[in-house]
């Protein structure tokens, strides 16, 4: 149609009305005929239908009588295309061959679908893919499968993608870089960073056969920041694989992002503002057909944030702010709630106060003559952040400040915002304060408590060594209608009394956690060895690690073996010591930083120890060499 528009002749919609009859007359002619298969005429007919409405909606006043002329023919396509597909019995062989498999590849490919999506299945695919299975459908289903939230279900969307590259030709040549994108999205949505980084490896492997687009480096990156440092680290070579093949423009700020989240996982914050000052800009200088420059949004500029708060680097992320104001990206309440949390843990509070007055003051005080664009409004983060901040510098006041503030702007404090205020309270070991703010909320039902608000209050006050103040806890739980305890529980009361060498009271708790029906994991016999300890009662920590070996469904953990040795530092049981070491080299358990540093203060112990017995020995040696010879003097013997 645009072809004739350009030459000054325009289709006459007559002319698309035969089109369309004889689309629709084909399959019947093919099926006389013995040539060709049901769905190609059909696609034939559709694309001509198409075709054919647009002319009808043309400014052709001869168009208008054609409308009702197609809507007939179209009908009459249908009737034919769906007694084309129909197999009948009065045909040759040859044709019933072809009508069977149209209809078995619609069938076979309802059937691959649904083996691959139901958890029981055994042999959820089949030995080969069915014939006339297009892209579409097998990218569908690899979503689909993707998605799912059966534990059976989902990893078998890698397991299709493997497969289809195993079945070579047509079946390979359906695998692309967005069906590998929804494993890896299944990956980072589980914390599976190892199993991305092993998928990428192999989907780089299949270059270039397999076009990877940014997607998929984005993906990648962020499954590896949902990892450990070591998995987000490796984000790094696969940020500088994205940027050596950036001549596709696969550079793109969702890109950015989501190796800014590996930086700031990792820690390496210099890396991060290379990779946002240099790397994004360079790139896309050196594209071809490339208009001006992009600036990073407002996401990236977050996730800049957070690196720089791994890496304490609060003057940078005041500039960064700045920096945003100058370009007229307009920073949001999760750019402030990180830059908040950021001057919090550099201790800078007064900064903190004035991020925190800027965003809750009115509209037009918001708007700064200096500045093009206003502070946000404050939301949820932001308060909870301010909090958190305040709480980490001893000042409470404010607290309950920013608290009322929150409250009188109809903000609904969650039990997550409690809760990340009472984890600053537990981890400075305050925890009469966290139950002070426990029971201020409580009494004024401001948010909803559940078990974990009430196990953040007695991890807190076990920390503390308040071990009354959380039996009350544990009673009050009992008491309650709306919570019961769990295994989490029970371990922090083990837990509560070993801080005080209460060993009676952390066996009891022991016990009725089993009579509960939870099984202990290694933090509950941690606390039952450290209650031991603490009373130099160091054999009955050795039997309590025998007790973990022999149970079932637990193994002994480095933690474990580290409260063992803990115990034997106290005692001074050097020997045993490092028997214990040499056993957790033969069961394979990797010690890790607490370990190694335990194992330094007991050799330097056991050598001052050995020097202090040598020259007491020494000493003892000279005493009584002079005793000796004063006793021949003096006639003794």
């Amino acid at each position: 149609l645009g072809r004739r528009r350009r030459h000054g002749r325009r289709q006459a919609p007559e002319l698309s009305a035969r089109r369309v009859s004889m689309a629709a007359h084909g399959p019947a002619l093919e099926r006389r005929a013995g040539r060709g298969r049901a769905s190609t005429s059909a696609t034939t007919a559709s694309r001509v239908l198409r075709r054919a409405t647009v002319a009808c909606h043309s400014r052709s006043p001869r168009s208008v009588p054609a409308v009702g002329l197609v809507r007939r023919e179209r009908e009459a396509s249908g009737r034919e295309v769906r007694a084309c597909a129909r197999p009948t019995t009065t045909t040759t062989t040859t044709t019933t061959t072809t009508g069977a498999a149209g209809e078995a590849s619609t069938s076979y490919g309802g059937e691959l679908t649904e083996r691959a999506l139901d958890p029981s299945a055994q042999n959820p695919f089949p030995t080969e893919l069915p014939r006339g299975t297009t892209k579409r459908e097998v990218s569908l289903l690899v979503r689909s499968l993707a998605q799912s939230n059966h534990e059976e279900v989902w990893p078998r969307a890698e397991l299709m993608v493997t497969w289809l590259e195993s079945q070579g030709g047509e079946a390979r040549s359906l695998v692309d870089a967005w069906m590998y994108t929804e494993v890896l999205r299944s990956f980072r949505k589980r914390g599976e960073a190892g199993s991305a980084l092993r998928l990428y490896g192999e989907a780089a492997a299949r270059r270039p056969r397999l076009r990877l687009d940014s997607h998929f480096y984005a993906e990648t990156m962020l499954a590896l920041s949902k990892g450990d440092s070591k998995h987000a680290a490796a984000g790094e070579d696969i940020w500088n694989d994205l940027l050596r093949r950036s001549n596709a423009g696969l550079v793109t700020k969702y890109a950015l992002t989501s190796f800014l989240c590996c930086c700031a996982r990792s820690g390496d914050w210099r890396r991060a503002l290379r990779a946002f000052h240099t790397d994004f800009y360079i790139l896309q200088t050196t594209e071809p057909n490339k208009k001006g420059v992009a600036l990073p949004d407002v996401v990236a500029c977050t996730a800049l944030m957070k690196a720089l708060r791994a890496g304490g680097q609060w003057h940078k992320g005041e500039r960064l702010l700045q920096w945003m104001y100058e370009n007229g990206i307009e920073p949001n309440a999760y750019t402030f709630a990180e830059l908040i949390q950021l001057l919090g843990d550099c201790g800078k509070w007064e900064l903190v106060l004035s991020h925190y007055y800027e965003m809750t003051s009115s509209k037009s005080e918001r708007e700064s003559p200096s500045r093009r664009l206003r502070a946000p409004t404050a939301n949820a983060h932001v308060f909870s952040a301010t909090m958190n901040a305040l709480c980490q510098s001893n000042k409470h006041d404010e607290c309950r400040e920013v608290w009322g503030k929150m409250i009188s702007q109809g903000i609904e404090p969650t039990a997550i915002t409690l809760v990340s205020l009472l984890k600053i309270l537990e981890r400075k070991h305050d925890g009469r304060r966290a139950l002070e703010y426990f029971r201020l909320v409580q009494n004024r039902n401001e948010a909803e408590i559940n078990i974990v608000v009430y196990n953040v209050v007695l991890s807190a006050l076990s920390k503390s060594e308040c071990a009354g103040e959380a039996k009350e806890i544990f009673e009050e739980i009992l008491e309650s209608r709306r919570v019961r305890p769990d295994r989490v529980t029970y371990e922090t009361m083990v837990a509560a009394y070993a801080h005080v060498g209460d060993y009676r009271r952390a066996d009891e708790f022991f016990r009725r956690m089993k009579f509960a029906s939870y099984q202990p994991s290694d933090y509950a016999y941690v606390g039952r060895i450290k209650a031991y300890a603490k009373n130099d009662m160091w054999r009955e920590c050795v039997s309590i690690l025998k007790e973990v070996e022999q149970e079932d469904g637990v193994q002994p953990s480095v933690h474990v073996y580290n409260a063992v040795l803990q115990a034997c530092f106290v005692t001074r049981k050097w020997e045993l010591a490092l028997k214990l070491f040499a056993r957790m080299e033969e069961k394979k358990i990797e010690p890790n930083a607490s370990t190694r540093a335990l194992l330094s203060k007991i050799c330097n112990e056991a050598i001052e120890t050995c020097e202090d017995r040598q020259r007491q020995a020494a000493t003892l040696s000279a005493i009584a060499a002079a005793a000796g010879a004063l006793a021949i003097r003096t006639g003794v013997f």
